[in-house]
């Protein structure tokens, strides 16, 4: 696209682009809006449209397919990405954005259309005016909706179609699975095998929402209770997880927005993942190698813990994101912090001059276990890639063993529902490094309130 382009985008066609070029999940849609933005950018009120268009396909992608293909005279696999994602995006602000009027969203899709050659508009028109056209008012869920008509927006509304646009869960409940919940068959087929149908559903569920911020309080500067106090004060609708410290805040908020965030009180951290170094809560004074540190939520986390008192190295192979957790740790008062890439981190152990007291694999996974975060990695799912993962993570459990003492814990973690990534990796790392065994697993699996995931802890005999 060139620059003249660029200027002349709109944000639907913004929105369009960025969902083909992230069609197979592998690049990041917020990445290249934030990349677009940066050369090109839209007016505040153009970018927020777009990043919700974007966020709402990724989320929805699969059950607009499903929509759009149901009223397509030909086959939908033939279609490009693009003209896919064109039509996706026409589709959720017709049954999603109830405030972006029917006329406005499928003329744009329409004028849009021209770009992909002559026969491009009458299709979109056809297509979008069909999904219009039979497409009920937003209402509460009725008891016992029709599921091949019943079209769900979020939690307590959706929307009656006047014709079947599912399949029917009754003769095809994998299908319905699929359509509905916006899963590839790939991984709602390995759900309904190893969860059986109610859980496979509420895995499936739980990926359909925006998930409620959560945040874990920086407990060197503040308590759970008195953060949810400062919260609810400010008008925020904030509520304790129970059993841990994390708070939950409802509603369209992120954490910048929140005073107490940019005044170092608070972290967003997922409540099941606040819960994995709880497991094996390192000391003040002790020495913790965090292998996979990303953007250090977890480094930070053990820093606190450490009452700033000892060392955390944090480690990975993005240099970007060490760069963020220095700004995170200065952010949140934290002086122990190291950081260093990952080929780094045995001659930064050497230079302690003693065996790290705990090792964090927080591993690189499928992050099945919370898809209503990562958009996009349900589109990456297969067999292959999950073999892929598994070898990472053998890797990085390898060098784990190697970086270890004789005392040293190992905490290996993953935001993945899959046993080769969780169980099966801890029963070969035991089999494979002989002495070591476990001693704690936590597991949960994704809901509405809570993404999934598994942390076992790893000690030696």
């Amino acid at each position: 696209m060139s620059g003249g382009e660029r200027r002349r985008a709109t944000a639907r066609e913004r929105a369009v682009r960025v969902l083909a070029d992230c069609y197979d999940g592998r690049q990041r849609g917020r990445d290249l809006l934030d990349e677009w933005q940066q050369h090109d950018p839209l007016s505040p009120a153009d970018a927020g449209l777009a990043a919700e268009l974007v966020a709402g396909v990724l989320r929805h992608r699969i059950t607009l397919e499903h929509i759009a293909s149901r009223f397509y005279r030909g086959r939908w696999e033939g279609l490009r990405p693009s003209i896919r994602m064109l039509l996706a995006t026409g589709i959720y602000q017709l049954c999603w954005l109830d405030r972006i009027p029917a006329h406005a969203a499928v003329d744009e899709a329409v004028k849009h259309a021209r770009r992909f050659g002559h026969g491009i508009p009458p299709v979109a028109n056809a297509i979008l005016r069909k999904v219009s056209e039979c497409r009920g008012e937003v209402v509460a869920r009725p008891e016992s909706p029709d599921p091949r008509r019943w079209l769900a927006i979020d939690a307590q509304r959706g929307r009656v179609f006047s014709e079947d646009i599912l399949p029917d869960p009754a003769r095809k409940p994998l299908d319905y699975l699929v359509a509905a919940m916006g899963h590839p068959m790939y991984l709602v087929e390995r759900w309904h095998r190893r969860f059986k149908p109610a859980l496979a559903r509420q895995i499936c569920e739980s990926a359909l929402i925006r998930p409620p911020l959560v945040l874990r309080p920086n407990l060197r500067r503040i308590t759970s209770e008195e953060l949810v106090a400062r919260l609810v004060a400010a008008g925020h609708a904030a509520e304790p997880v129970e059993g841990s410290a994390a708070i939950i805040v409802r509603g369209e908020i992120s954490a910048v927005e929140i005073p107490d965030f940019r005044e170092g009180l608070c972290q967003p951290q997922d409540s099941t993942s606040q819960r994995v170094l709880m497991l094996a809560p390192p000391s003040p004074g002790a020495f913790v190698i965090d292998l996979c540190a990303g953007v250090g939520t977890k480094s930070t986390q053990a820093a606190e813990l450490m009452n700033d008192e000892g060392i955390v190295l944090a480690c990975d192979v993005d240099a970007a994101k060490l760069s963020r957790v220095a700004e995170s740790a200065a952010r949140l008062g934290l002086s122990i912090i190291r950081t260093c890439g990952v080929g780094m981190a045995a001659d930064e152990a050497a230079r302690v001059g003693r065996p790290p007291d705990l090792i964090l694999v927080d591993a690189p996974c499928t992050n099945t276990g919370v898809l209503a975060r990562r958009l996009e990695a349900r589109y990456r799912a297969s067999h292959k890639a999950l073999m892929e993962l598994v070898g990472m993570q053998r890797e990085v459990l390898g060098m784990a063993a190697s970086l270890a003492g004789p005392r040293t814990r190992i905490i290996y973690a993953t935001c993945s529902i899959e046993q080769e990534e969780n169980r099966d990796q801890a029963a070969w790392f035991c089999e494979q490094h002989t002495g070591w065994r476990v001693i704690k697993e936590d597991f949960a699996l994704p809901d509405r309130e809570h993404g999934g995931g598994y942390a076992v802890v790893l000690v030696q005999s």
